[in-house]
């Protein structure tokens, strides 16, 4: 009993990493190859800081201190909110670009429709 409360105690779990190695990597290769994908066929920017906001998540497994988690903390704030904004910007761009579409006249109708038009 006194052997497994001094193992406890020597191998307690940081706080910062709820996932474990293996775990958080292949969070990391699998956000990076979604966000990845998503980024080459969009070209969209929203993309590519979700795929850098999760990727630098992993840090926390590398270093804990509390310089290392203030710039994490601040850094992940920056993209997610980064993200957000490119998000609206390019739902919207989509939305203004779909009105225009309905807007426009025809151009490539059909042969018959155009020969009985007055």
């Amino acid at each position: 009993m006194l052997m497994s409360l001094q193992e406890t105690a020597t191998t307690t779990q940081n706080v910062f990493t709820p996932f474990p190695l293996p775990m958080h990597l292949g969070f990391c290769i699998a956000a990076t190859i979604v966000y990845g994908i998503y980024f080459v066929k969009q070209k969209t920017i929203q993309h590519f800081l979700l795929l850098l906001a999760c990727d630098l998540t992993f840090i926390t497994q590398i270093n804990t201190s509390k310089p290392a988690l203030t710039f994490l903390f601040i850094a992940e704030v920056v993209l997610l909110l980064g993200a957000a904004v490119f998000s609206i910007k390019y739902s919207r761009d989509q939305k203004a670009a779909e009105k225009e579409k309905k807007k426009a006249p025809k151009q490539n109708g059909d042969a018959v429709d155009n020969a009985f038009e007055d």
